[in-house]
Order: structure tokens, then sequence, then C-alpha cells
């Protein structure tokens, strides 16, 4: 079984402590890898020392710090000597910068198990390791990338009504917005919450949470500005058994 070495970074102990719980939990799921070694570090001075000197698989670094940032931290490492980086974080405006350094991930305290799950699937994947594998686990939230705008946005799933395509960009229309983002509808599909969401047709995805009702080749939404969408004959088998609208 391969062995991975991590580095969690925090000036918040507790928070620090939550990112360590979740990642010990997966040692307790069959044939993955083993994280035999989880160091934590309080401040980003002690964390660059300790990262100089070892090499270490994977980094969970906190941004806003005293002294040094987790920004100026990843920065200063050798190229050479730099982990797979998710960033764990409160505050989402650092989104865009976090990317611009080739984090795998990008993290909002508090942390659930499926976050770290889904973030060291990532960060296996740039090792070139094996993945783990758990079809239950689900993202809570994603960070997108919205058009024409230096931000990016972090939006929950829960709040999202439908996603439609949009050429080569698509329009996320959640309970209070719409928003023009750059990724791809099979990009969406590969992070949507399986349980709730389904592609209805090949412009759209939709919330099951927001479905009133189903009506031959139409599904009907409970709010906004579309009060339906179509579905396609080819994509019907995908809402099949999606809760009491599907019926």
């Amino acid at each position: 079984m391969p062995k991975y070495s991590i580095v969690v970074v925090d000036d918040d102990r507790s928070d620090a402590n939550k990112v360590v719980d979740q990642i010990l939990k997966l040692k307790d799921i069959h044939k993955i890898g083993d994280f035999e070694d989880v160091r934590v570090f309080e401040n980003g001075k002690d964390a660059l020392n300790y990262l100089m000197r070892n090499k270490v698989d994977i980094l969970f670094l906190d941004i806003q710090m005293p002294e040094l940032s987790g920004f100026e931290l990843y920065k200063v490492l050798p190229q050479q000597m730099r982990p797979a980086l998710v960033f764990v974080t409160a505050y989402a405006e650092f989104a865009l910068d976090s990317y611009k350094l080739d984090a795998c991930d990008y993290l909002m305290k508090n942390v659930s198990f499926e976050a770290i799950f889904l973030a060291l699937n990532k960060c296996l994947k740039r090792l070139g390791a094996p993945i783990m594998l758990a079809p239950a686990v689900q993202r809570e939230y994603y960070v997108y990338e919205v058009k024409d705008s230096r931000s990016k946005r972090v939006l929950k799933y829960r709040d999202i009504v439908y996603i439609q395509s949009i050429d080569n960009y698509v329009e996320i229309v959640t309970r209070n917005e719409r928003l023009i983002c750059r990724i791809t509808m099979e990009e969406i599909e590969e992070n949507m919450p399986i349980s709730y969401y389904a592609r209805i047709h090949r412009g759209y995805i939709v919330n099951f949470n927001f479905v009133k009702n189903i009506d031959g080749a139409e599904l009907w939404l409970t709010e906004g500005e579309k009060v339906s969408l179509p579905i396609s004959r080819t994509r019907r088998k995908n809402i099949a058994g999606m809760g009491k609208s599907a019926e």
C-alpha cells in the first residue's frame, strides 16, 4: 500500500485539527493509501522550514496567517519541493489567485469529510497515484470562474436551480442571480451531486429540489424566470427515480 506524507498549516489549531480528523477518517476505508505522516504547523515560518528540508506529498494550506501568508509560503518553495496543494480558507475572494498557483483544490472552512475526500483524490491524481473510490461522496459546492470578471464565485449546489449551456460557456441560475461561467457541461457533470442533479437535455442540468412536475417532454420548476425546461428523449433515463417529481 502506498504511503503519503501530508502537512497541514493553519494558525488556528482548531481549524487544522478539523482537517486532520477528516484525513484520518480515510485510513479506515479499504484499499486506499496510508497517510502515515500528517504534521501540523501553526505558522508559515515553521512550516516553510520543514518543507524546505523534507519532501512532502500533499499540503493543506491556510491563506491568511500572520508574518507569512499561505501564498508567500508556497511561492518561496523551490518547484521540486512543492507538494500537491490544497488551500483551506474562510475567504472566497482568493480563489482566482489560488488557481494561478495550480492548486488542486480550494476548500472553504469548516471542511467536511466529503470535501477533504475529493481534494485528496485530486492530489493523488496529480501525484499519479491510485484514486480512492467512494460513490456516496458528493461535493457541496464548486468554485466557478465568471465570464468577463477577475473573480471566482463559490456556489453551493443546493442553491442552483438549473444550468444551461450557452456556446462555450454555461449560464448558472440560482435562486437570486444568473451567472455566465467558464466551464463545460461535462466538467459540471463530473462534480455535481448525482443524488439530486441530472442532465435532462444536451443543454440543461437541473436541481431536482426545484422540480414541481414532469409532463412528457417538459419539466416544470417551482421558481425562477423559466417555468419549464425541455427533456430530451435520450436523457429521460437520467431522471428515473429522481424523488417525487420523477415518479
